[in-house]
């Protein structure tokens, strides 16, 4: 952080040397004696040299300054949560414009001890195909068994490599590649080169290209540890979804009766949810609730599940402890906290008669609320063994009467204005 002052500091006492030079010659050149004049020619000269100072000092400051952002560039990279695709690109694209590189590319050290290239540049940062990427793999070879960088200013005159068939033939001059390191170990070697120009790279370079590689070789391991650990969740995820759906194909063999019945709302709570503007998280959640909704049933005895016949009060108790027996087998599945509302909470009504814990108003979690109206629809639309399903129309105005004492005003009214819910019906049974 102080280097931009003490940039200043140096310009502004330059400055004030140029001024007490030029405040110098005005004054002697009002004096005609031959010693005065000698020395006005040595204070011009003076002049003019510290002119090639300042220039030549500003060139300086600003390539210092250029090399200085792109190490604060790389460190802001190694703190970023950036995949490690976009970490590579970025790498390379700052050490094609930090060296002033022709092109450049970077190679990744693979399971099976390869090096495989990932990232091919040229100066205007566009990607190149592997015949226009022609390099030297003794350069490479060479950084890859002594762990040091290579950095030649002149590869046509370099005794390293006069016996290089490949840096004659591809007219290499300037060539730069440093190893990529964690704690000693390679992990892969970015490769820049230039051949128009000789003297692109400097030796005065070297501990500026190290520090950088240090930092890019951190950045690119957080990246790579960064990408794992995202596909372990994803495969854990999909694990995990497919648990939730295992779960739900027992419960519909379990009860013929309701099958399709999970599928179908939780497809339009799904509908419903965005609807009402729920963000795609949270939509996750509710479709996880929703596959779960009926997962306390498992608890209650096929006799009473399956009875045919009418319910005594007592087994009707029994079966609305479901909710219950669903938070008690899902609780202590920390992924599943979120999803938790709806098995929890969807026969809870708004004037609060519902069970298990008779919640009344904005008491019920909103995912529940909106469940708790798709689940009475498809209740009654559907076809039971018992009985036909109820026409659409009928169900419409049934739930219309329920607002405000079993559901949520607002989300009967955003339910009832969704477009043709016979049709989202028809598309959601089975063939």
């Amino acid at each position: 952080m102080n280097q931009p002052t003490d940039v200043n500091i140096v310009q502004e006492q330059l400055w004030e040397i140029g001024n007490l030079l030029s405040n110098a010659m005005k004054t002697l050149a009002q004096s005609s004696d031959a010693q005065t004049a000698q020395v006005l020619r040595d204070l011009t000269q003076a002049a003019s040299t510290l002119n090639k100072v300042k220039s030549s000092t500003s060139k300086q400051f600003k390539r210092h300054e250029s090399q200085f952002d792109a190490l604060v560039r790389i460190g802001s990279t190694i703190n970023s949560s950036l995949g490690l695709k976009r970490v590579l690109s970025e790498v390379m694209d700052r050490l094609v414009a930090l060296m002033r590189a022709e092109r450049g590319f970077l190679m990744l050290r693979e399971e099976d001890g390869r090096l495989e290239v990932h990232v091919a540049r040229g100066l205007d940062h566009v990607d190149l195909d592997e015949d226009q990427f022609a390099v030297s793999k003794t350069v490479i070879n060479r950084v890859v068994e002594t762990g040091n960088l290579v950095l030649t200013t002149n590869a046509q005159e370099d005794p390293r490599f006069e016996a290089q068939f490949s840096v004659a033939a591809y007219h290499l001059l300037s060539i730069l590649c440093v190893p990529l390191k964690i704690k000693d170990s390679l992990i892969g070697v970015i490769y820049v080169d230039n051949r128009a120009y000789t003297g692109v790279f400097q030796q005065e370079n070297i501990e500026l290209i190290s520090a950088f590689a240090n930092q890019a070789a951190i950045a690119i391991h957080n990246a790579q540890l960064f990408d794992e650990l995202q596909a372990s969740k994803d495969e854990l995820e999909i694990a995990y979804q497919a648990t939730l759906e295992g779960w739900v194909r027992a419960l519909d063999l379990r009860d013929k009766e309701t099958e399709g019945h999970t599928r179908r709302v939780t497809a339009l709570t799904q509908t419903l949810a965005r609807g009402m503007g729920l963000k795609e998280n949270e939509i996750m959640h509710v479709t996880r609730g929703a596959l779960l909704h009926d997962i306390g049933k498992m608890a209650i005895p096929d006799g009473i599940l399956l009875k045919p016949g009418k319910l005594t009060d007592d087994e009707r108790t029994l079966i609305q402890k479901h909710p219950l027996y669903a938070y008690e087998m899902l609780s202590p599945i920390k992924f599943l906290h979120p999803a938790l509302d709806i098995p929890y909470c969807h026969h809870e009504k708004w004037d609060g008669t519902g069970y298990p814990r008779g919640l009344k108003g904005e008491e019920i979690p909103f995912a529940a609320r909106i469940f708790a109206v798709v689940d009475v629809w498809d209740a009654l639309v559907s076809d039971r063994p018992y009985r036909k399903g109820i026409q659409p129309a009928e169900v419409k105005k049934s739930i219309h009467e329920l607002s405000g004492t079993h559901f949520d005003p607002r989300i009967v009214e955003a339910f009832l204005s969704l477009d043709d819910l016979s049709s989202i019906l028809r598309r959601l049974k089975p063939a």
